[in-house]
């Protein structure tokens, strides 16, 4: 009796140790990768963003631990029960990552396994938690770096992280706490058509007048910094395209300059590149040649070939923009005379559109090509062409 009792009263030594361990893991606890501490770690990804209409949260971290085990029972060897486990689970009725930005501060925690006891001698199971993602979301350790797992279809699982078993006999009835990463989830398919073009091209004012979304539109480069993605919809609401407008590129986007692969990363999924060149050329400042649109095209084709090859072997339409100002004619003409003598063998363009956003010249044309490309020549674009 008295062994007995001397290893109860030693079991609720350890319990009492444990309860105080987890009470004294507060936020002064450093990483070893990083060296900051949790409360430094959750600021640096808490950052509070603003979101317009249309515009898209494609990049987020969150916080997941899994569930602690529970307490083994020594007297009539009971197993505690095994913590829950974090999971990622892909839903196509989630089209970006807003619901997660303002979700519980992006905490995910599983609950923790049920205690062994006289009437329960095999402890339950803890609660799982689920972060629910759209397809095509890539979750990447914040620390390490390593890729966890890419969801690319409807219904897809995997695991982020598992909780601790439970207190037994092997690790003398005594349960862990449930062990802790920050993921950082990257969304790289958001659209069925991507925009592609130099800085102050029009992209904006083109995807506000094809859908219903609002971007900023301005007269000077960069003004679009978040991706925005639109919707463009026939009247009876049939036929739904997803046209994203990616923010500028510029020359070594390819190379991650400025934010390079930040912009890129939305354009490996879309079906459809819709290149939006200005009728004018570009220069971006007075450093800067200026370049014709034919030496933009060739530049853009070039960075996404860079970025990822084979990019450029989907199907491509060339929207000419500006095609109400001054000169645009003759520029077009030109344009249509290099690509077919030097460009075409090497690029396929699908269909080359004269548009104005300002007049609407060619706008309705181009929405048909669209919706042509996505419902019309629908099996034409198989799953090889879309990583």
């Amino acid at each position: 009796m008295a062994q007995r009792g001397l290893c109860i009263r030693n079991l609720e030594l350890a319990r009492n140790m444990l309860a105080i361990q987890r009470r004294n893991v507060t936020s002064s606890t450093q990483d070893i990768q990083t060296g900051l501490t949790r409360k430094e770690m959750y600021e640096m990804v808490r950052e509070q963003q603003s979101f317009k209409k249309g515009e898209i949260c494609d990049s987020v971290s969150v916080y997941v631990r899994g569930g602690a085990g529970g307490m083994g029972y020594q007297r009539k060897n009971g197993t505690g029960g095994e913590g829950g486990s974090v999971w990622l689970e892909a839903l196509s009725m989630y089209q970006n990552l807003n619901h997660i930005h303002h979700h519980h501060n992006r905490k995910y925690v599983a609950g923790p396994g049920d205690n062994a006891n006289t009437n329960l001698i095999r402890g339950l199971k803890g609660e799982d938690s689920v972060v629910e993602v759209p397809p095509g979301t890539v979750a990447t350790d914040l620390r390490t770096g390593k890729v966890i797992c890419d969801v690319d279809r409807e219904g897809a699982r995997y695991l982020l992280q598992g909780g601790e078993k439970g207190g037994c006999l092997v690790n003398n009835y005594i349960s862990k706490r449930g062990e802790e990463r920050w993921v950082k989830l990257v969304l790289k398919s958001i659209a069925d058509v991507g925009l592609v073009g130099y800085p102050n091209a029009g992209k904006s004012s083109l995807l506000s007048v094809l859908s219903t979304a609002t971007p900023t539109i301005g007269s000077y480069p960069f003004t679009t910094l978040k991706p925005t993605v639109g919707h463009m919809q026939t009247i009876d609401r049939k036929m739904v395209v997803k046209i994203a407008d990616i923010p500028g590129l510029i020359e070594g986007a390819s190379e991650n300059k400025g934010l390079g692969h930040v912009f890129l990363q939305h354009i490996e999924r879309t079906k459809v590149l819709l290149f939006v060149l200005d009728v004018q050329g570009f220069t971006l400042n007075r450093r800067t040649p200026h370049r014709s649109p034919f030496e933009t095209f060739g530049y853009l084709c070039r960075e996404l070939e860079l970025y990822m090859p084979g990019l450029t072997k989907r199907p491509i339409v060339v929207a000419m923009n500006k095609m109400d100002t001054a000169g645009s004619d003759p520029e077009y003409d030109q344009f249509l005379g290099l690509y077919k003598s030097k460009l075409s063998k090497l690029i396929k363009v699908h269909s080359i559109v004269p548009i104005s956003c300002y007049t609407g010249q060619g706008l309705d044309q181009l929405q048909d090509l669209l919706y042509e490309l996505k419902y019309k020549n629908k099996r034409k674009i198989t799953e090889a062409d879309v990583v």
